[in-house]
């Protein structure tokens, strides 16, 4: 099968029914933990979203309290706060120049002249832009300064600015506690209101106490933490603070509070960049193993391409990831504190210098001198190399390396530029990094709330002189908060009903699935890949896992054939594979297991996939050799579970009916209430940061009437695109909604739509495109006229720093939220519908509870209910004997956004229109890259179209025999 480019489907476009305010804004303050309507731009009395129907009384859930990490407002008693604007002329490119012009002491003691009420000098408080708050009056005129930034310095022409301070309005708090008790929609007086508390509590770390503020995480350079991950990467524990609205005005607090928890991120290791240079390629890059200095010159020289044109190497295209790291440079001789801090661009190419690429002797730019007596220009060109030496009489030793390039102020040699501590590693971590910052960031509850509180003391605020002159009081204590523990479910299979009570485990010996495999197995076999372990050791596996397979009621009439892999290449492998069998049975394979290496390479696995799912639609089981070589029965039982709903049969069903009551047939959720109902998972899976890959949008649908089985499909959906576009929505979907009624002979008529993931300020986006889509899809299937079936839209997601700490008696052995433990007061929404549900047992750590957000409820199924339905299916998931965090259609959805990455274009890389690739590689998670749309903006293309430039996924089993591709989909090919 050749890739090639699969058309689009002409889908219909979809109007955007609500105005949004630009998340990239610098209006838009990301520290602060907004809710939903902060992102919609309406006239102060709107709430699109589910408002919350009352809370959990169900008796049978009993009453806990549990210690929870946000801290209570007490008190904000504002005296009049004003808000200024700060303008300078001429208008300043950046927001560090503001910061400059209002650090400038000329300002600073014109400044001092304004007092308050009280005759006082009050603090100024300052936003970083343009923004200045205080009690001091500077009255109805505009304070205004000439100011020079080069003040002092004896160096240059002055840099003057006529700075202007202007009065814009007073801070009025009573907006936001009016939105909080629903009465006025989240307008920008609540934004700004919000934006003035954030800045408070920023202040007294920042000012006073020694922090580096970045975004909500909170470091210091000497207290914090740390542990170095390898050359390049060291691991850091921050502080993350983040003022939330909640709903403690419900219970006696005035619906503020400030979100504290332990940060662990990854940082680039400060040190000189030749140095870093090197270590980068080592270990990214460590086939060419450049160990002397001499030896990383040759290997990011660039190379001759197949067109006879100079290229960048494959070690080269590593230092990419070098750009935005900030560094201070040396030749000056300055003192660090006084070093301008620099920006990377990038790390210099052109093919224009040859095989030397640009390197300090290659990169040559002209320089003009005047004559002081005659006044005759010169011009003389230069090399960076000879520039440097007779300038700052500075030698470049690593003069082979290239230049990296900056914003506005040049290029530099590698050798005189250090590299600043504190610049975020955004790059995914190899195994040996992961595994150490797991070792330093994983703690036990106990240890994790000891954490907590100890950052809360190094935050002071009993003292901070921001919050008394604001009159703003914190709760010094950690909240306790009523929870309930909802009850667990008996988990019915085929031959008996476990209860697995509080433990949150169940075992699986003596058990027989609920639905076994329903063909026999006969034509299947177990490929050995890399020689990696012998025909005899491998055979004893296959026997035990037989035995134990049918043991849990697994249907298997042949015995598989055991074979060696032939071929080099990953499609000769799979291709041979699939004939190996067919010709052995005279039949299509059914499944064929392959062998692998313990520690192979990730792509090598994804490529078996690819080939395997997209040739022949040929179901495949990936065991590891050290597994094979133990048999341990417990693993058989795991590999069980994933071959059975690859075959078409379920693990095992939730009911209320618990262990020791008479065994009953369950084919229906008990929680359904007899109405056909269907769950429906979306998530969408984006590149690692730096590649080119599409976004993968993946939609899963419960196939029968008790939610076990599902089916799942994915395509390509823009790049960096977080909303499933309504294109892919309607065509994922529709062919699954007919589906479904050939299976159960009607149509659904409640539907539960699970998202997974998305922020805030994309909960209007689901409502407008996805929602709208998914009821056209349905609309499409069941006719014009035909009623559509109810739905309730929810969003799931772990993406928050909310923890529960519940009491020793009411925690698992290691200090856990039992499974099921339900929060909905004090740290969810004044009166939005959402809550935290924890229904998993955490293996290591401190377990992070799911936060479920109602944001469409037509079926109006009571909290209790609701919540208790969500968590029983947590007990559903088909490969595990544990219940999960997430619901299983997220979770589902998920796991098919990442396995269908495999699916993409070969060579899709070097496709990826140029005109597109900027705006990619620089676009965050979710968005398209605003400095992108303004780049393009004049380009006929819209974004749209631009989106369309993208391939689809290979389709499914396209050399596949009849009726192949129909029975690895009806399976649960992704787990």
């Amino acid at each position: 099968m050749d890739d090639q480019e699969w058309s689009l489907h002409d889908m219909p476009s979809y109007p955007q029914d609500t105005a949004y305010k630009d998340l990239n804004s610098k209006d838009v303050n990301k520290r602060i933990d907004l809710t939903p309507e902060a992102y919609i731009l309406d006239d102060g009395n709107f709430h699109p979203f589910e408002k919350r129907p009352g809370f959990n009384q169900d008796p049978k859930a009993r009453k806990v309290t549990v210690g929870i990490n946000q801290w209570r407002i007490k008190t904000a008693n504002l005296p009049t706060v004003y808000q200024y604007d700060l303008a300078a002329s001429p208008v300043p490119d950046h927001n560090v120049v503001f910061k400059k012009i209002w650090e400038n002491n000329t300002l600073k003691q014109h400044m001092k002249r304004y007092v308050n009420k009280d005759g006082k000098n009050a603090p100024w408080l300052y936003d970083g832009g343009k923004i200045i708050w205080s009690t001091n009056d500077i009255g109805d005129q505009a304070a205004k300064r000439q100011i020079d930034l080069r003040e002092g310095e004896n160096r240059g022409t002055p840099q003057n600015f006529m700075v202007t301070v202007t009065k814009t309005r007073v801070v009025n708090l009573e907006a936001l506690n009016a939105y909080l008790s629903g009465k006025m929609g989240f307008d920008n007086v609540v934004l700004e209101s919000l934006s003035f508390l954030d800045h408070v509590f920023r202040s007294g770390p920042t000012v006073h106490h020694g922090f580096m503020a970045n975004k909500r995480i909170l470091i210091h350079p000497a207290a914090s933490e740390y542990r170095t991950l390898n050359a390049v990467t060291e691991a850091i524990k921050g502080i993350y603070s983040a003022i939330r609205l909640n709903s403690s005005n419900l219970s006696g607090g005035i619906g503020l509070g400030v979100n504290v928890d332990v940060s662990n991120n990854t940082y680039w290791l400060g040190q000189n960049m030749a140095q870093l240079a090197r270590h980068l390629v080592t270990n990214l890059a460590p086939n060419v193993s450049p160990h002397k200095p001499e030896d990383f010159w040759d290997v990011i020289r660039p190379v001759k391409g197949p067109n006879g044109q100079w290229g960048p190497s494959a070690a080269f295209k590593v230092l990419r990831r070098m750009v935005n790291l900030r560094f201070k440079v040396t030749h000056r001789g300055k003192k660090k504190e006084d070093s301008p801090v620099y920006k990377v661009k990038s790390v210099m190419f052109d093919q224009k210098y040859g095989n030397m690429g640009a390197t300090a002797k290659a990169v040559k730019f002209n320089r003009t001198t005047v004559d002081d007596a005659t006044g005759k220009k010169t011009v003389t060109e230069w090399s960076v190399f000879d520039f440097y030496l007779a300038q700052y009489n500075r030698r470049i030793t690593h003069w082979q390396l290239p230049l990296v390039e900056t914003t506005k102020a040049g290029a530099f040699p590698m050798e005189y530029c250090e590299v600043q501590r504190f610049c975020p590693y955004p790059f995914k971590l190899d195994g040996a990094q992961t595994k150490t910052m797991l070792e330093f960031a994983v703690s036990t509850p106990k240890v994790r709330k000891q954490q907590i509180e100890a950052m809360v003391a190094k935050l002071k605020w009993g003292e901070d002189r921001f919050l008394k002159h604001f009159g703003i009081q914190m709760d010094p204590n950690m909240p306790k908060v009523e929870a309930r523990i909802i009850p667990n479910p008996g988990i019915s299979f085929g031959n008996k009903i476990l209860n697995p009570g509080m433990t949150g485990r169940w075992d699986l010996r003596n058990v027989k699935l609920l639905e076994p495999n329903p063909v026999p197995l006969k034509s299947w076999g177990v490929c050995i890949t890399q020689g990696c372990i012998d025909d005899a050791a491998t055979s004893s596996f296959m026997r035990t896992w037989i035995n134990i397979y049918k043991g849990h009621g697994g249907r298997v009439n042949n015995d598989p054939i055991i074979f060696r892999a032939q071929g080099n290449e990953y499609q000769e492998i799979v291709t041979n594979a699939w004939k190996t069998v067919g010709q052995k049975f005279q039949s299509n394979p059914q499944i064929i297991f392959f062998v692998l290496k313990d520690r192979g390479p990730g792509w090598y696995y994804e490529r078996l996939k690819r080939s395997a799912d997209c040739r022949y639609a040929m179901p495949t089981q990936m065991l590891q050799a050290g597994n094979v070589r133990k048999a341990q029965p417990q693993y058989c039982s795991n590999v069980s579970l994933k071959v059975n709903a690859k075959l078409g049969g379920c693990t095992g069903i939730a009911t209320k009916t618990v262990a020791g009551q008479p065994l009953k047939p369950f084919s229906v959720s008990p929680h359904f209430d007899n109405q056909p109902t269907m769950f429906i998972g979306a998530d969408v899976s984006h590149g690692a940061a730096g590649q080119l890959s599409p976004s993968i949008a993946a939609i899963t649908v419960s196939m029968d009437k008790a939610a076990t089985k599902y089916r799942a499909a994915a395509q390509t959906n823009g790049w960096r695109v977080e909303i499933v576009q309504p294109y892919n929505m309607i065509g994922l979907l529709r062919p699954i909604i007919s589906k479904w009624r050939n299976v159960n002979g009607c149509f659904p008529k409640r539907v539960f739509y699970m998202r997974d993931g998305v922020s805030e300020g994309q909960y209007a986006h689901v409502l407008d495109h996805e929602f709208t889509a998914m009821k056209k899809a349905f609309q499409e299937v069941l006719g014009a006229g035909v009623p559509l079936p109810q739905f309730t839209v929810i969003i799931a997601t772990k993406r928050h720093h909310i923890r529960f700490f519940p009491e020793s008696n009411v925690a698992d052995k290691n200090g856990n939220a039992l499974p099921g433990t339900l929060v909905e007061r004090e740290v969810t929404h004044p009166f939005q519908y959402d809550f935290y549900l924890c229904s998993h047992v955490a293996i290591k750590g401190t377990a992070r509870p799911v936060h479920y957000t109602v944001l469409v409820d037509e079926i109006k199924m009571a909290p209790a209910k609701l919540q208790e339905m969500i968590y029983h299916q947590c007990y559903q998931y088909v490969r595990s004997t544990t219940p999960v965090s997430l619901h299983p259609a997220v979770y589902y959805a998920h796991l098919v956004s990442n396995r269908a990455r495999p699916h993409e274009m070969k060579l899709f890389t070097d496709r990826v229109p140029d005109d597109v690739k900027h705006g990619i590689l620089r676009a965050k998670e979710g968005q398209f890259g605003k400095k992108f749309q303004k780049k393009d903006s004049k380009s006929k293309a819209s974004t749209d179209e631009r989106n369309k430039v993208c391939p689809k996924l290979i389709p499914l089993g396209v050399n596949a025999r009849a009726g192949a591709a129909d029975t690895f989909v009806a399976g649960m090919w992704f787990v």
